[in-house]
């Protein structure tokens, strides 16, 4: 792949995340903020060789903040657990059914807020750092 065809996917990237994300993470956490762990690895990826090519020290910090284990991470992992499609394995009463999703989507929405709070200065100082990133090569 060339360097210009990365730095190019780079930046559509940025663009993804800053729609689903970024806007999103502000002085208040909201709700709407999404982030897909395959466009995290992707762009870990691509940055890992435009660092190998330059060895550039914003692009170190950016994967740095994209590390696994690392907050951001964590939040982009976290999906919702459902019953469903396993109806037929679950003996339970339809109440008792519902008692149990709610328990669980009580326990994600704790989670997502608990991971989304964790990464929210690492997404604002990504998203900073993305920024100057895709400006910079644009130039």
């Amino acid at each position: 792949m060339k360097l210009n065809e990365v730095l190019h996917r780079i930046t559509t990237i940025y663009n993804e995340l800053e729609e689903e994300c970024f806007q999103y993470i502000g002085a208040v956490i909201n709700e709407n903020a999404e982030l897909d762990i395959s466009r995290l690895e992707e762009l870990s990826t691509l940055l890992n060789f435009v660092y190998e090519c330059s060895q550039d020290v914003l692009v170190s910090s950016i994967l740095t903040k994209l590390d696994y284990g690392q907050p951001i991470y964590q939040f982009a992992m976290l999906k919702p657990i459902s019953l469903e499609g396993n109806e037929d394995k679950l003996d339970i009463l339809y109440e008792e059914k519902v008692k149990v999703e709610r328990a669980i989507l009580d326990v994600y929405t704790a989670q997502r807020k608990k991971l989304l709070t964790q990464a929210a200065e690492d997404l604002k100082e990504l998203h900073y750092e993305l920024q100057t990133y895709v400006y910079a090569c644009n130039i």
